[in-house]
């Protein structure tokens, strides 16, 4: 996925409650910009990071920039988790997912259908179904990306939707992007979110897949090129 020549390089000046950037761009400009992630436990968002924006072209917004990319660490990092379903979907058609390989076509799943917490549908000409929620995690600790970094409501909410669609004969899966080149591995933590990871735990008990999938990335492009293990 190409990110497109319009990205705009700054350094971050100041952070309003994670939520919005001020960002020094062009030697002396100072733009503010949305952060379309929550930085929970991450520390991305520091004073004197580097910081990628993208443009927003809609006269509606108060806001005209939209953070994309952060440089943590020595190595590039997308903050932006709205291409998630792009990067499953290109890397499907590459053939790159080994757990969806019995799957012949994917679909995103619309605001308005039945299902609400997963993000992406898996079937094939027998009638199976796989139901995804493909979201990216970056914490790093170690050689590793860590998760989970904290649980909202959404995420809870998706455990019970998902525990339906298997009573229903449908697999489930939980896709994890890690969106940076600097990780070795996957590592479910128990110490960064015990509450979380519980839940995580049971669910995972109870019939929910987790799959894990690196990237390649610049200042240009990103594009998932390979599996990682998830280790427990």
């Amino acid at each position: 996925m190409n990110f497109g020549s319009e990205l705009i390089k700054g350094e971050i000046i100041r952070c309003y409650k994670n939520l919005i950037l001020d960002v020094k761009i062009n030697s002396d400009e100072i733009v503010s910009a949305f952060c379309p992630e929550l930085d929970a436990k991450q520390n991305l968002y520091k004073v004197g990071t580097i910081v990628w924006l993208l443009p927003i072209n809609k006269t509606s917004n108060r806001l005209k920039y939209e953070a994309v990319m952060v440089q943590k660490d020595g190595a590039l990092v997308m903050i932006s988790p709205l291409y998630a379903q792009i990067l499953v979907q290109e890397a499907f058609e590459k053939g790159l997912l080994q757990e969806f390989s019995r799957y012949t076509k994917l679909r995103a799943i619309g605001t308005s259908e039945n299902i609400k917490y997963a993000n992406l549908e898996f079937s094939n000409e027998n009638e199976e179904l796989a139901y995804v929620y493909a979201v990216s995690i970056y914490n790093k600790q170690g050689a590793n990306v860590v998760f989970p970094s904290f649980l909202n409501f959404f995420e809870m909410s998706m455990f019970g939707e998902f525990t339906n669609l298997r009573k229903m004969g449908y697999d489930t899966y939980v896709l994890l992007i890690v969106p940076r080149m600097d990780c070795q591995n996957i590592k479910f933590s128990w110490t960064i979110e015990p509450a979380a990871a519980a839940r995580i735990f049971d669910e995972a008990k109870n019939g929910l897949k987790f799959c894990g999938y690196g990237c390649t990335i610049d200042d240009k492009s990103i594009n998932i090129t390979q599996s990682m293990n998830i280790l427990y």
